[in-house]
């Protein structure tokens, strides 16, 4: 066989190898993108078999946008996120200031998605570990959206009840930061892991909270204390009023009355005086009389009748 036939048979094996290297697949839930000599001319290729001239003129990347990736802050886990097998802390990243001016580490874990393909390529330039183009801005925009949130509230929201508010609103301003540099990344969830003091002041941070719940507890016996003393307070005080209110009623009728008397027999005094003034000159006499001693001696046994004095009585009342 001629060189020459040869040769054309290599040339056009070659070719065959080259185009054939333009054959790709996209499967379900991935698009892929095509440059030309490192341009996009912004049309996306769906699921299926698809070619495209052969590098050095094309190049296609394919993308899934429906599997849901993870990124984490603030530590490492040592194999597959999730796996267990342990992690390695990164405290350039955890470590934080709260609003009360307190520090804290607070490890983050983000799940998201690829929204918009081209975004996620083109918009932004971003090396990083794992060649993953989503990195270094990912994980610059989570920083930056937790220490915002973290950095509005005191360190006990951020430790025990404010935590699933924290998470809410670092995955609402993360989204939002996303979207203003066009990354084409839409987060799915943003879960706080591990959260608390640094290890150097662990010790007093726990001296701390166990002062504020002796404070807490002091006030709740106090509390209590005011609960029982108060209202059994004001029912005497109640009673007391009560009483001097019914004194108060009863001396005003009696006074009343009384008036009601003097004035009726003042009336009957300047309409018949003299049988006014006898009728009460009687009723002295019957309240006084009832409280003497009254012996009657008849007249002609009484001039023989020695008198007699109770000077026993009298000196027995004395002394």
């Amino acid at each position: 066989m001629p060189i020459g036939r040869i040769g054309g048979i290599l040339l056009a094996v070659i070719v065959l190898v080259w185009l054939g290297s333009g054959i790709y697949i996209v499967n379900p839930g991935e698009v892929a993108i095509v440059r030309t000599f490192g341009n996009w001319n912004g049309n996306q290729q769906t699921e299926g078999l698809h070619w495209h001239v052969p590098w050095p003129v094309e190049r296609q990347d394919v993308l899934s946008i429906q599997r849901v990736q993870s990124m984490e802050l603030g530590f490492r886990s040592v194999g597959e996120i999730g796996s267990g097998e342990g992690s390695v802390q990164r405290s350039a990243e955890s470590r934080m200031i709260t609003g009360d001016e307190n520090l804290v580490d607070a490890q983050l874990v983000v799940q998201y998605r690829i929204r918009d393909a081209g975004a996620f390529l083109f918009n932004v330039k971003d090396p990083s570990e794992g060649g993953r183009p989503d990195g270094d801005t990912l994980r610059d925009a989570t920083a930056s959206a937790l220490r915002q949130v973290v950095g509005q509230r005191p360190i006990d929201d951020v430790l025990t009840t404010g935590k699933e508010v924290v998470q809410v609103e670092t995955q609402q301003l993360l989204q939002r930061l996303l979207d203003d540099y066009g990354t084409g990344i839409m987060v799915i969830n943003v879960q706080l892991q591990d959260v608390q003091p640094p290890d150097e002041v662990q010790e007093s941070f726990k001296d701390v909270i166990s002062a504020r719940e002796d404070r807490a507890r002091f006030i709740n016996e106090g509390e209590a204390y005011r609960e029982d003393i108060v209202p059994r307070a004001r029912g005497e005080a109640a009673r007391v009023v009560q009483a001097a209110e019914a004194f108060k009623v009863e001396r005003v009728r009696e006074a009343t009355g009384s008036a009601s008397r003097f004035l009726e027999r003042l009336r009957e005094f300047r309409n018949h005086p003299e049988a006014t003034r006898r009728r009460l000159y009687i009723e002295m006499m019957e309240r006084i009389l009832p409280r003497v001693e009254v012996i009657v001696v008849d007249d002609e046994i009484g001039a023989n009748v020695l008198p007699f004095l109770p000077l026993t009585d009298q000196g027995t009342t004395g002394a």
